[in-house]
């Protein structure tokens, strides 16, 4: 990553990152929060999420939130996962302090009324059952999980456990969360575009500078214990077709070996030309479909394996014939050129999000926020220095079948 920027911290704790760009009219405000599902109490899920929802219901001083933006022409979302809470505005350079005094008024105190606490409460719960509960496969990531991880909160998707944890959320526990994570000294704000970081700083210490430090964090996640055998979980739905997954503990965001994952993942399967497609599908047509990826979490994550069994393949066969193939994979005379070409596929991914402007904003904010911008500068070094050696090692001491999270997801 290249990306020019410079930094400032207020007081408070709040980190501000700015970007400047002459060649756009436009700016990109993107506020991170620390706080993710994993910051949950595994009796009260979907927290984090909800509260996202209710973000957008009014703050103190401004009673719409969406108003103002649309006075300027603005664009704007959000988004949660396991680890940060995002939100974004994309807007004319020249309008950047309405996004500011927008997200200030909603990190200093939001309008708290019961009855949009309510409304967002069945927008939320509508959601889950419409894409987990009532969808075909839509509960199958929720099985995996929980599944994969015994204790850390990474067992249940952003969108919570089950329905009752949403519907018993009070006033008092949405007031709770949000003092306690959504607080200046918990926050990046990446600003990119045309604007200049002077005035930034002027402008964000105007909006920003006076809210002062406030919540209680202390994390003491539990961590996974080392998994001594394998595990299965077998499941049927009425759904078209079976699916198998499976999924070994892999190393976090962070640490040296992540990039070795990552690149795995690439070179197992992702596209037509990756190995388990070209074996498993196109020369022995025992998938229709197969795919490797990973989750590149703050805490450890998965590598994860998915495919479809072709019509007729049991699922016991299929999973027998991928334990087989990605045993093989050590034999496979192509291994350099592989690592190569995915290598010159990653820098390609890499400069295409730096292109536009909201990509910069969001990769610089995100990076701040898992640890410092300076922290992800040299991802294209990091990635080109992995070694044949580092796979061979992820393949004898992470993919192995006493590690390894088995889910065999049956049509019914």
């Amino acid at each position: 990553m290249s990306i020019p920027f410079h930094r400032y911290q207020f007081s408070n704790g709040l980190r501000l990152v700015v970007h400047e760009d002459t060649t756009t009219p436009l700016a990109s405000c993107f506020i991170c929060y620390f706080v993710g599902s994993r910051d949950e109490d595994p009796q009260q899920t979907g927290l984090a999420h909800l509260l996202e929802h209710y973000m957008f219901c009014g703050s103190k001083n401004i009673p719409e939130y969406d108003m103002p933006l649309d006075k300027v022409g603005a664009q704007n979302n959000a988004y949660t996962t396991d680890d940060v809470t995002c939100y974004y505005i994309t807007l004319p350079a020249n309008n950047i302090e309405t996004a500011l005094w927008l997200e200030s008024d909603r990190m200093l105190d939001l309008a708290f009324r019961k009855k949009e606490l309510e409304v967002q409460k069945n927008v939320v719960i509508e959601e889950f059952k419409e894409h987990f509960l009532n969808k075909p496969y839509g509960d199958m990531w929720m099985l995996f999980n929980e599944a994969v991880y015994e204790r850390h909160p990474y067992q249940w998707l952003p969108i919570g456990k089950e329905v009752s944890h949403i519907e018993t959320v009070t006033m008092e526990i949405l007031k709770t969360f949000y003092h306690n994570y959504y607080a200046p000294q918990n926050a990046v704000i990446a600003i990119a575009g045309n604007v200049h970081f002077d005035e930034m700083v002027s402008l964000v210490d105007k909006w920003f500078g006076t809210i002062p430090k406030r919540g209680y964090i202390k994390r003491n996640l539990p961590q996974e214990l080392t998994q001594t055998a394998p595990k299965k979980v077998d499941i049927s739905r009425p759904v078209p077709y079976d699916m198998l997954l499976k999924g070994w503990k892999m190393c976090d965001r962070l640490a040296p070996d992540f990039y070795a994952f990552d690149l795995l993942s690439d070179m197992l399967g992702s596209g037509k030309s990756s190995f388990l497609h070209q074996e498993l599908v196109e020369k022995k047509h025992l998938f229709t479909d197969i795919s490797a990826s990973i989750t590149a979490t703050y805490d450890p994550g998965i590598f994860i394996i998915s495919g479809r069994p072709a019509d007729g393949v049991s699922l016991q066969k299929a999973n027998d014939a991928l334990d087989e193939t990605l045993h093989s994979y050590a034999k496979y005379d192509k291994i350099e050129h592989d690592l190569q070409k995915v290598k010159n596929n990653v820098e390609s991914i890499l400069l295409k999000n730096e292109i536009k402007i909201e990509d910069r904003a969001s990769t610089l904010a995100l990076s701040e926020t898992f640890h410092s911008v300076e922290r992800f500068q040299d991802d294209r070094d990091r990635y080109f220095n992995i070694t044949e050696k580092q796979l061979d090692k992820i393949f004898k001491n992470i993919i192995v079948p006493i590690k390894e999270t088995t889910l065999f997801y049956r049509s019914i």
